[in-house]
């Protein structure tokens, strides 16, 4: 079986982040509303334009949340079953670490950059380096 890698889905509370100023491409798809959650209308579009990029047919498992709401789509690759209630805590991946394990890998990557300029710094005596304005700066290229 050959499996593929959906493109994430980020979903924040402004529509414009200020930490987004000046970047012109996201390896992410980004969506907002005010708490920041997955509504019934951003899956819904999600859904519907994933739908369309398909040449094959899948199958989708979900939870019960109360966003996930597939009433009257019509979908021709995508074949939607939702788990039974109370097992995705159990068996979902999101509660199985992946998210700790995201956020721990992006921070040491930033923390790596962080000292890596502080270490070629420290060979130019008249320069001053303040860890936050460093990670700042990296965060945005």
């Amino acid at each position: 079986m050959n499996g593929e890698k959906q493109k994430l889905m980020v979903i924040g509370k402004s529509q414009n982040p200020r930490c987004f100023k000046g970047v012109k491409t996201l390896p992410v798809d980004y969506k907002a509303n005010k708490n920041a959650w997955m509504t019934a209308a951003i899956f819904k579009n999600w859904l519907i334009n994933w739908d369309k990029v398909l040449n094959r047919n899948i199958l989708l498992l979900i939870d019960n949340c109360p966003a996930h709401i597939i009433d009257c789509i019509n979908l021709r690759q995508i074949k939607v079953i939702f788990l039974p209630a109370n097992t995705t805590s159990i068996i979902q991946p999101c509660d199985q670490g992946i998210i700790r394990t995201f956020k721990a890998y992006y921070r040491s990557a930033i923390r790596g950059k962080v000292l890596a300029v502080i270490d070629n710094g420290l060979h130019d005596a008249s320069c001053s380096l303040q860890a936050n304005d460093i990670a700042k700066k990296n965060n945005h290229s």
